[in-house]
């Protein structure tokens, strides 16, 4: 699964502790299970056991047998202990990586008088050899958590005509707005980096300039109204 943009940040949960937990930590801890049966209590009392039945079981990977991948996560203050299990596939596992790469963890840069949080992006063909490998979500300043009430924009990279790297954006979060509308966040103004809605964003600054001038425009027309 591939997790861009506002992913990087929204529709995460936190495992809980207990009420009055003095020192909330975890331990976490990852293993695999080796030879895993499926449907392990079928058979039990004389019926047949399923078969493995994929359409294309030469090229399957799991079988009737599988290798289970468990993350454990035990807070050692109030005892609260979470375990999550999966199935260790081609498609499906541990991956090895870092903030560098993920994004989440890194710290938002300060442009146009907006913070803007790296994460994830859309177009991440050959990214971490460019200057610029990140998307980012724009917020206000003085954010310290980046959460759905505190987005106030979007910045994706993409392609140009003649191939040079672009900029589109999204502003002014709205309910009903006409933008964004496969995303967590839907919004009023939006500009496609190659000219449509705007002039052309051809960097992160001219992008995040665009953001805080639509933002501008909300505000004083929201004044206007009241």
């Amino acid at each position: 699964m591939t997790l861009y943009g506002l992913d990087t940040y929204l529709g995460w949960d936190q495992p809980e502790h207990r009420d009055g937990c003095k020192r909330p930590s975890w331990d976490v801890g990852v293993r695999t299970v080796e030879h895993q049966v499926r449907d392990r209590w079928s058979g039990s009392y004389g019926e047949e056991r399923p078969k493995h039945q994929c359409a294309a079981a030469e090229h399957c990977a799991h079988g009737n047998s599988f290798s289970k991948l468990v993350v454990r996560l035990l807070c050692h203050s109030c005892g609260a202990a979470q375990l999550i299990t999966g199935e260790d596939t081609e498609d499906t596992g541990t991956t090895r990586s870092s903030a560098h790469y993920l994004a989440y963890g890194l710290p938002p840069r300060q442009m146009a008088g907006l913070l803007l949080w790296p994460a994830q992006p859309w177009f991440d063909y050959g990214r971490l050899s460019s200057d610029e490998p990140y998307d980012f979500v724009v917020t206000r300043t003085k954010v310290r958590q980046v959460t759905r009430e505190v987005v106030v924009g979007q910045i994706t990279q993409g392609m140009g005509k003649l191939k040079g790297r672009v900029w589109t954006t999204l502003a002014v979060p709205n309910a009903e707005g006409p933008y964004g509308l496969r995303s967590q966040i839907r919004y009023a103004q939006c500009n496609d980096g190659r000219g449509t809605g705007g002039s052309p964003l051809r960097s992160v600054r001219a992008a995040a300039r665009w953001i805080g001038a639509r933002l501008a425009e909300a505000e004083a027309a929201a004044e206007r109204a009241s």
